[in-house]
């Protein structure tokens, strides 16, 4: 019996929402170690079958949960889920200054709806921020933000 995602598939604009859905489904499948890499291919020869198995449940539950827009940038990857996740990355998380830009004016234009409360707007700005440091690199410093903020 085939299981049903119960969250909407990658397409070009719901990545954040997708990747933290998706890692989830994994780890209650008990595959994110895996996919995130810290659980490596074993050295032992008697262990590898199995790791290979679950590789190829971890690549086929990204692939089963992707667009069909989005299937041409993993189709090489198959039975590599931490390749499949690496690639799905780069091609919805763009780490360049103005990416990290338009993520800033889209936090500071946040402004509240007539008809919102004060804890959906709350929620809209925390997913702002997430965005915002989704787009940066690992070791991103305030020093490298005021050098972007002054380029701009």
């Amino acid at each position: 019996m085939s299981e049903t995602m119960k969250f909407a598939k990658l397409s070009n604009s719901n990545y954040n929402d997708w990747k933290s859905d998706m890692q989830a489904h994994l780890g209650e499948h008990g595959l994110w170690r895996l996919v995130c890499g810290k659980e490596p291919m074993p050295t032992k020869a008697d262990l590898v079958k199995d790791w290979e198995t679950k590789a190829i449940k971890a690549a086929s539950k990204i692939y089963l949960a992707v667009g069909q827009d989005q299937k041409v940038h993993i189709r090489e990857f198959l039975e590599d889920p931490v390749a499949m996740w690496k690639k799905l990355e780069s091609v919805h998380v763009s780490k360049k200054p103005v990416a990290r830009f338009n993520a800033y004016d889209d936090l500071f234009t946040i402004s509240k709806k007539e008809d919102e409360t004060l804890m959906d707007l709350s929620t809209r700005v925390t997913e702002a921020m997430a965005k915002i440091k989704n787009l940066r690199p690992a070791k991103f410093t305030v020093d490298e933000l005021d050098k972007e903020l002054e380029a701009t």
